[in-house]
């Protein structure tokens, strides 16, 4: 399956050393599909963990490494998200704000 075109790349303000010794210092995240959005509303837990689950998702990540950014990576990354919901045309085009 192919997956839009569209990414973000979002440079993390604390880089994390992931299991295995690779050090994350940025992410790029994939624009959300539908299926995406449903999963998440079928996935089990609270609002917060079914969040984490399909933003680590749309970065190719699991939920273990989302769980190990801090709080202002993962508004980051919640932020890009929320540009992915715009119409294409309403998209910033640059680096999000604050990066």
């Amino acid at each position: 399956m192919s997956f839009p075109g569209e990414t973000r790349v979002i440079k993390l303000y604390s880089p994390v050393t992931l299991d295995g010794g690779a050090v994350l210092e940025d992410i790029t995240m994939r624009e959300p599909l539908v299926r995406d959005r449903i999963a998440h509303s079928k996935d089990r837990g609270n609002e917060e963990e079914k969040e984490a689950r399909m933003i680590a998702l749309l970065c190719n990540l699991s939920e273990q490494d989302i769980w190990q950014l801090t709080a202002a990576d993962y508004g980051r990354l919640l932020d890009a998200f929320n540009v992915f919901m715009l119409p294409p045309a309403k998209r910033p085009k640059g680096p999000l704000s604050g990066q």
